[in-house]
């Protein structure tokens, strides 16, 4: 049965629909793909004219991929992600292919037309004669625009162009080689290696990739494999030799990477470009060895870090809609898994809004502030329909008779039911965290779940809890109003107050106590921290929780949040003008603005467990960063202001505002927080927490200058209608 789409003969042109004249190529050019649309149409373009077949791989992509492909010509084939060897090595068993020669072509890289013709020259030799079975292909890898000629990433060979039946991939779960049945050698000309996706997805692959490193890395450590099925290219076996044997033996990694590529490999040569790819590659050896660190402390045999194997999918093709297999791609460590809660968008694609209504919901005897206007949501001139539940599922009513929701944890927590308070938990697919969350919080009168199209059980744990559901559609156009000020405006709320909660974050029986004696008017500043503010909005304390312990240095604590309020007198603050900043659809580090003055402070805390493991932390501030480019570029402009003397987040903004004209700025932030702010005594968790904090430093500059130099580029190509690069 073929596997071609109707729509696409072999036969015919793609762009003129004529049949094709060319000479044939004998070769078949395979690409795998999973949400491609911004590196695609390089790739295509680069073998369309010259190729026998392209075939397009896809995992199940929902963006423009499958038109991209189809359009230039190729013959689409959806096949469920299998993990990155299995599924390269599933179209190499499964594809009709016709030809002698096959070359496997990421999508984000590209052949130039010197390496085509040197292709072309032994494809269309005689295939019989030929002694050689396959050939590795040198790649020039681009980092943030620039050519990378050292670093010891160039050269850099990889075998992708070999005989039909001769090579397949060994069965490693990342930085997986081919093993080759004959001879092989090496091709002269060069491939093109370039993701423009921007560097939020390169943080975001780099992060599975360093899971998937750490896994392997284990593994072969706890059964003691350290040989190879196959002989691998000087150049990579060398690599693969010092991560075995060297790499997990020496203190400090990411220095050792660093000092490697930047002295000894050159990286030197590259510039201030090359300087940042060898941070950016020794950061990924951090998290590497940081991951094996804690493989190891959960105490994991092999069997539980071995690749999970899913039975093959039947394969699709484009033309027929696609519906998401039980073992989606989602819930595989690979490749076809999206990057955080929102989509990644080159950074110079994210909207920029100049225009902004203000018209908050605020008491008529109570005038606006500056303040309060510049934290106003922007909202439509017409009042907008309040929203409606979500329909109760189903299976809540068996969910509930098993989670016995009203049963509540140890401690003297109040009565359920008793307070008339509303707790606000905004979340997406927090199946893990939810139940807890909200079983701490079932004093409260009101359980609201804001939710964004959650594909687990959230939903239907939430309402078994007690909650209402409502739906957040975030407008990535505007990128406003987020989530949190979404709901403090339309949500037709019981209470006059509401406690924001994150579902990762615990209420306490103190901190529940204390919020009792607010709502009924009998609270009175007592404890370290207490101050009774204007009366309708209060600082919270939160500890927060990280590798199994709590942080109280590295600058993590005290950390302060507005989160019992008023919700008529609040509103988060808006930072700049800008539109979505890509760091999802909930707000960051904006915090809320009262109308009606200053917040006091509760003297009693809630704890926060935001990372069940190090990918976790990672992924979020990946997102975080993002938010941190735009918030440069917009000089913190938002309600809260900057000041030396201020309120604990005003002197947070000065010290942030001060700290970025500084050199050095990530070494800066390791020693400010591991030794001024303490985190050496917080032992190896510090240690860690402050290294993490270094390369967030990092990686926020990195998107700031990134953000500056593709707006540049985009300007340049604008005016001179050339990338500068083959397209």
């Amino acid at each position: 049965m073929s596997l071609l789409p109707p729509s696409i003969p072999r036969s015919q042109d793609a762009a003129t629909g004529q049949a094709a004249s060319r000479p044939r190529s004998n070769v078949t050019v395979i690409i795998p793909t999973f949400n491609e649309e911004a590196n695609l149409p390089f790739a295509i373009d680069s073998v369309r004219e010259w190729a026998d077949a392209v075939f397009v791989v896809d995992s199940e992509s929902n963006d423009n991929s499958h038109k991209i492909a189809r359009e230039r010509g190729a013959t689409v084939v959806v096949q469920p992600w299998l993990g990155y060897a299995r599924q390269k090595n599933w179209a190499l068993a499964n594809l009709p292919i016709q030809t002698d020669w096959v070359f496997i072509l990421d999508a984000d890289e590209a052949i130039t037309p010197q390496l085509r013709d040197e292709i072309l020259l032994i494809s269309r030799g005689d295939h019989a004669q030929h002694r050689i079975a396959g050939y590795y292909v040198n790649r020039l890898t681009y980092f943030l625009g620039k050519p990378i000629r050292h670093c010891g990433y160039f050269p850099s060979y990889n075998l992708r162009f070999f005989k039909r039946g001769k090579a397949r991939y060994e069965e490693r779960e990342v930085h997986e080689h081919m093993i080759v049945d004959g001879p092989t050698s090496r091709l002269r000309h060069l491939m093109l290696h370039e993701d423009r996706r921007g560097l939020e997805h390169l943080i975001a692959k780099h992060n599975r990739y360093s899971t998937l490193e750490a896994r392997e890395l284990t593994r072969e450590r706890v059964l003691r494999k350290g040989e190879d099925l196959g002989p691998l290219e000087r150049g990579i076996a060398t690599r693969r030799w010092l991560k075995r044997n060297v790499l997990p033996r020496l203190p400090f990694t990411a220095l050792w990477r660093f000092l490697y590529m930047y002295i000894i490999k050159l990286g030197i040569l590259d510039g201030a470009t090359g300087f940042r790819f060898c941070l950016f590659l020794a950061a990924y050896d951090l998290f590497i060895s940081l991951k094996m660190t804690e493989l190891r402390a959960a105490g994991l045999d092999a069997s539980a870090i071995l690749p999970k194997v899913d039975a093959p999918a039947s394969p699709t093709t484009a033309s027929t809609p696609v519906q998401p297999a039980e073992s989606s791609p989602k819930s595989v460590q690979g490749l076809a898994i999206a990057e955080g809660d929102a989509a990644t968008v080159p950074l110079n694609q994210y909207a920029a809004v100049k225009t902004v209504i203000l018209a908050p919901v605020v008491a008529p005897t109570q005038p606006m502030t500056p303040a309060a206007q510049a934290s106003a949501s922007v909202i439509d001139l017409a009042e907008p329909a309040r929203p409606i539940p979500d329909a109760r599922r189903p299976e809540v009513d068996e969910l509930r008779a098993k989670l016995n929701p009203t049963q509540m944890p140890p401690g003297d927590f109040p009565p359920v039911g008793s307070v008339k308070v509303s707790i606000l938990v905004p979340v997406k697919n927090e199946q893990r965290n939810i139940v807890e969350c909200l079983r701490r919080c079932q004093w409260a009168t009101e359980l609201v779940v804001v939710d964004s199209a959650s594909t687990d059980q959230t939903i239907a744990l939430s309402q078994a809890m007690g909650a209402d559901v409502y739906q957040f559609n975030y407008n990535r156009a505007t990128g406003w109003p987020k989530k949190k000020n979404w709901a403090l405006e339309m949500v037709p709320w019981k209470n006059e107050w509401v406690m924001i909660l994150d579902a990762d974050e615990y209420m306490t029986p103190e901190l529940a106590q204390e919020i009792k004696r607010v709502v009924e008017g009998a609270w009175t500043p007592k404890g370290k921290f207490a101050k009774a503010g204007c009366g309708d909005g209060f600082w919270v304390n939160r500890r927060f929780m990280f590798m199994g312990q709590w942080i109280k240095g590295c600058g993590y604590y005290p950390s302060w949040n507005v989160r019992l309020l008023k919700h008529k007198l609040g509103r988060y603050e808006r930072i700049g003008t800008l539109g979505d900043t890509g760091s999802g659809d909930n707000e960051v580090h904006e915090h809320i603005v009262l109308s009606t003055g200053s917040a006091g402070y509760l003297s009693n805390e809630f704890l926060h467990y935001a990372y069940p493991d190090l990918s976790a932390w990672i992924e979020k501030h990946n997102r975080y960063t993002t938010w941190e480019a735009h918030a440069m570029e917009a000089k913190d402009e938002g309600a809260v202001q900057a000041r030396l003397f201020g309120e604990p987040i005003e002197r947070r903004r000065w010290m942030k505002a001060f700290a970025r004209k500084l050199p050095f700025r990530p070494t800066l932030r390791f020693c400010f927080s591991y030794i001024v702010q303490k985190g050496f005594l917080d032992g190896y968790p510090g240690f860690v927490m402050c290294r993490l904090m270094a390369w967030y430093e990092f990686v926020s500059i990195a998107k700031y200058r990134e953000m500056l130099a593709l707006r540049g580029e985009e300007a340049r190509r604008a005016a001179a209608d050339t990338s500068g690069r083959p397209r």
